[in-house]
């Protein structure tokens, strides 16, 4: 009763004072930010059709289920971005070496090789940056972010071991296994983030449940990307499992001395390679499995695109002109006579299909000339500059610097995937779509009211 009487003096002091009462968003309005993270999630984590081949031809432009998801997220998105268009406003503005990348991307379709494919595949990655930009700016907290990605990559590596072993004919290739994706490399790349994100997790909340809950999926990851044969992926992970306890305790050490750490690694990092090259030997080799700098010959694929690149250093040929433009046109018909590369089938004849360079850093070159590369290399070093300060924040509670922490680095392996596999801006890749939406969140104000939020 005493309650009820409350409830109604509230009510009419409010209508007295003049004072509007906050108006309840609508439930699924509520709703909305988290489903449309856990749809892009699922987008980049299962994809449109699971356990289906990949091919040159339907790589190369998606499917029509693929594209129907795509815009289905980009209305919900700009839905979002019209309800918070003052956060979102603020991100824009923050975000700029984004919009750097974007719009030279954009710009290449006027010099693309192929115009209109250019344009097709540009308009794709607007709206994986528009999803991403919405996630963003509604999401809340990074412990959320994480969170949800760890509940559905749960689901992802349980639907993987299970596919692996009721249906064998499909999960094992003789390259190793993909579970129910399209090939091993994808499993690996999603393993090895789940890793990652399983162990951030875990270390969240240092309670008994929790560790034990975080460490059995994090195995349960890493069983599977060892079945995947993945070498960069497996290098990763391990990297990452590494590099996360480390981080959190220079956090708690403070910047000075995670500054000094930072430049002894550097520095001996920088002596162990003038020794071992010194002597005649392969730095590269020792840190690879098998001693492989070049990992399972890459380096024909390397002097492939390097020569290419020589042809149009400036301009490249167009974001996604270079790769999958069609059997005719197929940049491999250009390989030097005696290669590896020149023995190739294409198209439909293909057994392996090459449509990367296996190198990040030169696809980009060969999508966008210096420019591109010079743009997204220092998009990503501020990406992970910025997650830095919000790490050292004190202002951030333990949980979301633990979240800041998991993706600065996923930030920094970034860099080291781009070495071997492509990643930077390439349509379709799952690390791709992923290092936007981290760095949008790195370039982000955090919501007022989470500064010191739960775990702090």
């Amino acid at each position: 009763m005493s309650v009820a009487v409350h409830r109604l003096q509230q009510t009419l002091a409010e209508k007295t004072s003049g004072i509007p009462r906050p108006r309840r968003e609508v439930w699924f309005l509520r709703w909305m930010p988290v489903a449309l993270t856990l749809a892009f999630f699922a987008y980049m984590y299962i994809g449109v059709m699971p356990m289906n081949d990949a091919s040159a031809i339907t790589s190369g432009d998606g499917n029509a289920t693929e594209r129907f998801a795509v815009l289905g997220m980009t209305g919900v998105a700009l839905i979002e971005i019209l309800r918070r268009r003052r956060a979102v406003l603020s991100l824009v503005t923050r975000a700029w070496p984004l919009w750097l990348v974007m719009g030279w991307f954009c710009a290449s379709v006027t010099w693309a090789a192929f115009p209109d494919i250019a344009l097709r595949r540009v308009m794709v990655m607007v709206f994986i940056t528009l999803i991403a930009l919405a996630i963003a700016a509604g999401i809340g907290p990074l412990r959320r972010v994480l969170a949800l990605s760890v509940g559905l990559l749960a689901v992802v590596i349980a639907a993987d071991l299970a596919v692996t072993v009721l249906n064998p004919g499909f999960a094992f290739t003789d390259i190793g296994v993909r579970g129910y994706h399209s090939q091993k490399n994808v499993a690996g790349l999603v393993a090895m983030i789940a890793v990652v994100v399983g162990l951030g997790w875990t270390l969240d909340r240092l309670r008994p449940g929790r560790m034990m809950v975080g460490l059995a999926f994090t195995a349960a990851a890493f069983g599977f990307l060892i079945l995947t044969k993945s070498k960069t992926s497996i290098m990763l992970a391990v990297l990452g499992a590494l590099m996360l306890p480390g981080i959190l305790v220079l956090r708690r050490l403070g910047p000075a001395a995670a500054l000094a750490v930072a430049v002894l690694g550097v520095g001996a990092v920088l002596v162990a390679y003038l020794g071992v090259t010194g002597f005649g030997g392969d730095f590269m080799g020792l840190l690879t499995p098998g001693n492989d700098a070049s990992f399972t010959g890459r380096t024909q694929i390397w002097d492939f695109a390097a020569s290419e690149i020589a042809r149009r250093p400036w301009t490249g040929y167009g974001f996604g002109s270079f790769w999958d433009v069609g059997e005719a046109n197929d940049p491999l018909l250009r390989a030097p006579p005696g290669s590896w590369l020149a023995t190739l089938k294409v198209g439909e004849r293909a057994d392996v299909v090459i449509n990367e360079a296996h190198n990040g850093y030169l696809d980009l070159q060969l999508q966008g000339g210096l420019p591109a590369l010079v743009f997204a290399v220092v998009a990503q070093i501020l990406t992970v500059l910025a997650l830095t300060r919000k790490l050292f924040s004190r202002s951030l509670g333990r949980a979301d610097a633990v979240a800041a922490a998991t993706f600065l680095v996923i930030a920094v392996l970034v860099l080291v995937h781009n070495k071997t596999e492509s990643s930077f801006w390439m349509r379709g890749q799952v690390l791709a779509n992923l290092t936007i939406l981290i760095s949008l969140l790195a370039f982000r104000r955090e919501p007022p009211g989470e500064r010191m939020g739960e775990g702090s």
